[in-house]
Parts: structure tokens; C-alpha cells; sequence
């Protein structure tokens, strides 16, 4: 009598386990598939025109190529994909920043669940990226950092897979999506080191076997046109990523509190975008880690840890974009989340509260027209409203088409010294015309490639 009743007992646990997988995963699925929804909504009926990268990069794609002046291809064939669909609109751009994000979250859920195999911990770590700034900014402007964020992380899921089961399918994907990494933007070429860092770290036999040769073999591949390209061009792409890097142009002589600024600007930049109400619980996850002797932690942290140590490296001698390093946060949601599975009440009240604040002062800074709509009149002054650089591209594409009507124009040179008016006036003025950009002693821009 006793065995049946073990028996129903562990049937019940492993239905009760079951349905509670179907329920996280599904909520999970509704409220990325909600976010996703809600920011295509806006943008579809605000008067936002798209940012000035985002339409540079839509003019790639109507020129497209093995390369690019300073960024590899994919970002020109995903807008050329979305455009062939959606036709040359500021949806068809904002779609792709939006799906890639969606598809970045639910990743993160597939890599949570695979590493610790739950679900509530793996949704919670889902909920937090979608409220981290950087992960937010990704989701609404169509730059490289939005196919980064993707193919960062599904590469890392794609790895993990492939240590746990050894087969050397996982490898071969991995490594494709490396490459769709590689050719979305450069500094996805990080994985390679990183894995090598892990795997001396926790199974030195493992790294001269088959597999993450094979892994690296495969990710070589998304060089040949990034080669071949730059062989055809002088190599412009390498001299670029060695200005920007400092290594290339003009030196500077630097002093130390210069030096210091830097540092402190890139300290404080990446927690801003991490969100500073996160940084108490992230303080307490590093504290709580146990990387000699947890393999998964040290696979989560490892990222972020080499990313920022390389560029706070660069922070001491130049300038660092606050967005540079932004992709190797996409697994600290996983670590926050693992942390408050066997944290207090307490730390979950206040990790709960965080993200609330964060998402909220998300909505109001990025998102503040609804607000004013329901009475909440100039939530943002126009001078502090960061949405503000993209307004007017659009009416200054109507009075470019208002004068070519008036003057009876019947062809017409439509230029600016700057790269940025001039993709801008391209997406805008009617029929897309080809633009130029007059270059008055900067450095060279893809304009002079077209």
C-alpha cells in the first residue's frame, strides 16, 4: 500500500512542477510578446521620426554590401529584409529593434532555465533585463547593439549546450551564431577568448579537445567578407576601429586628471545603464558567488567581468561610449534573479520595488506623451526630454518636398555637412532620394564609400 502512494505522491510533484513550467514559460511568452506590442504601437502613432543612426543604417541597406565604412553587413540586410516588407517606414526599422529584443529576453529565459532548471528563476531574470536601460534602449533604436544583444546571448546558451551534453551539434550552432554576431558587430569576437578564460578555469583537458575548436574553426568563417572587403577598400574598417580604439590618428598627450574623468564617466555610465538600483543586489550577488567552485556562476559573470576589464582599460586613455560594453550585462539578470531565489524576503521586496522605479522612470523619460495626454502636462521639459533628438526629421522632409514643389524644381542636389541630416533627409523626403554628405575635414564617413 505504501509504494502506490510514494508512486501518486510523485506523480502529483512532477504535475505540479509541470504546470508551473507551462505557467512561467507562457507568462513569460505574453508579457515580452505585450512590451513588444505596446513600443510598436507608440512609435507607429507618435511623431517621433526614427534616430539619425537608425536612418544611416537604413541607407546602407540601400547600398548593400560585403562591409561597411566603420560596421559589418547584417545591419544593412536586416533593414533591407524589414523594408522589403514593411516598405521604407519608420515601423519597418523600429520592427527590428523590437523583435531582437523580444528574442534577446526570452533567450535569457531558455539559458536561465537550462543552467539552474527553474522556471521562476528564470522568468524573474527575463522581467529584470526588459527594465535594465541599456537592454531598453536596444529595444528601441534599430542600431548594431540590438542584433548584438541577440546573437550575444543565444551564442552563450548555444555554448552552454554544448558543454553540458559535448556533441558537437551544439558547437557547429554556436558557432553559426557567432558569426551572425561577428558580421552584426565586431566585438562579438569576445566569445572566443571568453570561452577559452572558462574553460582553463574549469576543465583545462576539455579546451585542446574537438568541440570548441570546432566552435572557433566556425566563427573564423564571418571574417572572409569583413577581410576581403577591407583588402578591396584600403582596409578603412581597421584604421576606424583603431582611431576609435586610440591606437590609430592623431595622439593626444593625456594627463591624469583627464584620465581620471574618463574612468569616472565610464564607472558611472555603466551603472547608470545597469540601473543604480540594481547595484545592491548586484553587490550582493558577487559577494554570495562562488566562482572557484560553482562552474554556472563563474559561465554567467566571466562575460561582464572580461568586457568591463577591457574597456575600463581603454577608459584610461580615452573616451568610452557608455553603450560599448552594454552587451556584457546581458547575464547579470540571470545572477540577480539566482541570487533572490534563496534571498530574503527582504532583498525580493526591494529587488521588486527596483525594477518597478526602473521601468518607471524608463516610461517617464523615454515614453512621457502618454503622460501628458491623461493631464500630466510637460512631464519632461522639451530641453530635458531625451526623446527630443528625434523630433523635426520628419517636417524637415516635408519642407525639403514643399520647396522642390514650389521652385518647380526638376532635379535637385540635396546635401548637408552632416552625415546625420543627410541620411535623415534621404528616409524623409519623398521618393528617398540619394543624399550626399559634404565632408568639411572630419573623419571619413561611409558617404564617401557610396
Amino acid at each position: 500500500m505504501r509504494q502506490p502512494l510514494l508512486f501518486l505522491a510523485y506523480l502529483q510533484c512532477k504535475y505540479a512542477q509541470m504546470k508551473n513550467f507551462t505557467f512561467d514559460r507562457n507568462l513569460t511568452l505574453i508579457i515580452l510578446s505585450l512590451i513588444a506590442v505596446l513600443k510598436l504601437v507608440y512609435f507607429s502613432f507618435s511623431n517621433h521620426s526614427i534616430f539619425t543612426e537608425e536612418a544611416q543604417y537604413w541607407l546602407w541597406s540601400k547600398h548593400l554590401d560585403w562591409n561597411y565604412y566603420s560596421k559589418p553587413l547584417m545591419i544593412a540586410v536586416y533593414n533591407f529584409i524589414s523594408t522589403t516588407i514593411f516598405g521604407d517606414t519608420d515601423f519597418a526599422i523600429k520592427f527590428n529593434a523590437v523583435l531582437f529584443s523580444f528574442l534577446t529576453a526570452w533567450v535569457v529565459f531558455e539559458l536561465t532555465l537550462t543552467i539552474y532548471k527553474k522556471t521562476n528563476i528564470a522568468f524573474w531574470s527575463a522581467m529584470m533585463l526588459t527594465v535594465m536601460p541599456f537592454f531598453h534602449l536596444g529595444s528601441i533604436f534599430h542600431t548594431t547593439d540590438s542584433s548584438l544583444y541577440f546573437f550575444w546571448i543565444l551564442s552563450l546558451y548555444l555554448i552552454w549546450k554544448a558543454l553540458e551534453s559535448d556533441r558537437l551539434k551544439w558547437w557547429i550552432l554556436a558557432g553559426i551564431a557567432t558569426v551572425f554576431g561577428i558580421l552584426s558587430k565586431n566585438i562579438m569576437v569576445l566569445t572566443l577568448p571568453i570561452l577559452g578564460l572558462y574553460l582553463l578555469l574549469t576543465d583545462k583537458k576539455r579546451f585542446f579537445t574537438k568541440g570548441p575548436w570546432l566552435y572557433v574553426l566556425v566563427s573564423c568563417l564571418s571574417l572572409l567578407p569583413i577581410l576581403i572587403w577591407n583588402f578591396q577598400n584600403d582596409f578603412v574598417t581597421f584604421k576606424h576601429v583603431g582611431t576609435l580604439g586610440g591606437v590609430e590618428g592623431e595622439k593626444k598627450s593625456l594627463t591624469l586628471i583627464q584620465s581620471l574623468k574618463y574612468i569616472g564617466e565610464y564607472l558611472g555610465g555603466q551603472l547608470g545603464f545597469l540601473s543604480p538600483f540594481f547595484i545592491p543586489i548586484l553587490w550582493m550577488s558577487f559577494k554570495k558567488a562562488k566562482l572557484r567552485t560553482d562552474s554556472r556562476t563563474l559561465f554567467l559573470i566571466l562575460p561582464p567581468l572580461v568586457v568591463w576589464t577591457l574597456f575600463f582599460l581603454m577608459a584610461i586613455f580615452k573616451n568610452v561610449y557608455v553603450n560599448w560594453p552594454a552587451f556584457g550585462m546581458l547575464t547579470l539578470p540571470i545572477v540577480l534573479a539566482q541570487f533572490l531565489d534563496d534571498a530574503s524576503i527582504k532583498w525580493r521586496k526591494y529587488t521588486l520595488i527596483a525594477g518597478i522605479l526602473t521601468g518607471s522612470l524608463l516610461l517617464i523619460l523615454f515614453f512621457p506623451a502618454p503622460f501628458d495626454a491623461i493631464g500630466f502636462k510637460n512631464v519632461l521639459k522639451p530641453s530635458k526630454d531625451p526623446m527630443n533628438r528625434l523630433a523635426g526629421y520628419r517636417e524637415m522632409g516635408e519642407r525639403i518636398d514643399f520647396l522642390k514643389d514650389s521652385l518647380l524644381l526638376q532635379d535637385s542636389f540635396i546635401f548637408s555637412d552632416s552625415y546625420h541630416l543627410s541620411s535623415e533627409m534621404a528616409f524623409y523626403v519623398q521618393d528617398n532620394p540619394q543624399t550626399f554628405n559634404i565632408n568639411l575635414g572630419r573623419r571619413k564617413k561611409k558617404f564617401k564609400m557610396l
